[in-house]
């Protein structure tokens, strides 16, 4: 397991792995005494298996056995890469039968994150570990007490390497602010929990440098995304339905604490919607204002202002 990780840090198909593992197949013959066919076998993995998603996925469907287990494996890294690809970061994304698990508690999928050339011009080699993580529902089921009605839930964890993150960094690197002062959750209300076309609406706010994020489970009820609006103090929701979706073409726009709602047209969805807050946010300040200032806060005065801000 050894020797194989040491492949790990190294893109697939790259010249410094294939290099790498003239080093480790002679290890492997030499000094494990493995019998060739078995070492060839594991270089057979190497060169067919390992390698970017929509070539190694399906190599790896055509060779191992269709059983329950394995087609499971397989669909969840096929829906992993469709997410990643909603949100534009599949780019560098590869799958490595001969990695093995950073911890023994991970189950199931499992990663881990390299800094590539590309992303450091600069570096003779690539191969600098920037993170580590993995699934470990089975340890959490081990540890969950038997007494609690519901299940436990699905569990992910990640270790982030800052001190070479920070070596890696550019020095004039300055981390990024995002300013906005309003969050948006994205919502679903039937439809099956529109799973995709909420990850799509999150993407599009982000691009428009919004801060949005969504409940990061398949269908969840309408409750539990309030719930979750609740316990991360979001205000704003945008609820999208599936008749909204694929007929009308409308999104809903709602304000918790002020009780405002409003639809807006799809397509205009970041414009409207800035431009309700903004309203919104407006006559919040005002009510404010009106009290603390009950005698100063005229008509005219905020008259002036309106003009001002809108």
């Amino acid at each position: 397991m050894k020797l194989l990780s040491m492949m790990a840090s190294l893109r697939p198909q790259s010249s410094e792995r294939k290099l790498k593992w003239v080093v480790i197949r002679r290890q492997l013959l030499q000094e494990l005494n493995l019998a060739e066919a078995t070492v060839n076998r594991l270089q057979t993995v190497g060169l067919r298996f390992c390698g970017a998603v929509d070539q190694a996925l399906p190599r790896l469907r055509g060779a191992l056995p269709a059983d329950k287990p394995t087609r499971k494996a397989l669909d969840e890294l096929s829906d992993l890469f469709s997410y990643l690809r909603i949100w534009r970061i599949e780019k560098h994304v590869y799958i490595d039968p001969l990695m093995p698990p950073t911890e023994n508690y991970h189950r199931d999928l499992f990663f881990q994150i390299y800094l590539g050339k590309e992303s450091h011009p600069g570096a003779l080699t690539e191969g600098a570990l920037l993170a580590v993580g993995g699934r470990y529902d089975y340890l959490l089921h081990q540890m969950w007490n038997h007494e609690f009605k519901t299940n436990p839930p699905g569990a992910v964890g990640t270790s982030l390497a800052l001190e070479t993150i920070i070596q890696h960094s550019p020095v004039d690197f300055k981390p990024i602010r995002n300013e906005a002062t309003t969050s948006i959750l994205v919502c679903s209300r039937g439809g099956g929990g529109l799973l995709i076309e909420r990850m799509e609406l999150v993407a599009e706010l982000w691009e428009e440098n919004i801060k949005a994020e969504l409940v990061p489970v398949p269908d969840p009820s309408l409750t539990e995304q309030y719930e979750y609006a609740s316990e991360h103090e979001i205000k704003c929701l945008v609820i999208i339905t599936d008749m909204g979706v694929s007929q009308t073409g409308f999104v809903k726009v709602r304000h918790l604490d002020l009780k405002k709602e409003k639809e807006v047209q799809r397509e205009d969805l970041v414009y409207q919607s800035e431009l309700f807050f903004a309203r919104l946010l407006w006559r919040l300040m005002k009510q404010t204002m009106y009290s603390l200032l009950p005698e100063f806060a005229t008509k005219e005065f905020f008259a002036a202002l309106v003009f001002v801000v809108l």
